[in-house]
């Protein structure tokens, strides 16, 4: 059942540079984990991340630390 869900990823890359993406997805609950990843990929890759260091962009290779994944009550 496709349920909707928000997720928090932490993590770090080269360096040492922190950063952390936050969204909302739509999905099975097994389906969760690689769609936050995908969604949390493109927003760092865009600049949308948000950066321990402002204006210092991350370089992989990346080293996550955290992943939070709730259910939004509807």
């Amino acid at each position: 059942m496709i349920k909707s869900y928000s997720y928090t990823i932490e993590s770090s890359g080269a360096g040492g540079h922190t950063w952390k993406t936050a969204g909302r997805i739509d999905c099975e609950f097994a389906d969760c984990l690689i769609f936050a990843i995908r969604e949390s990929f493109e927003q760092l890759t865009q600049g949308k991340a948000v950066y321990g260091r402002p204006g210092m962009g991350c370089a992989g290779p990346y080293d996550i630390h955290k992943v939070l994944i709730e259910q939004v009550k509807q």
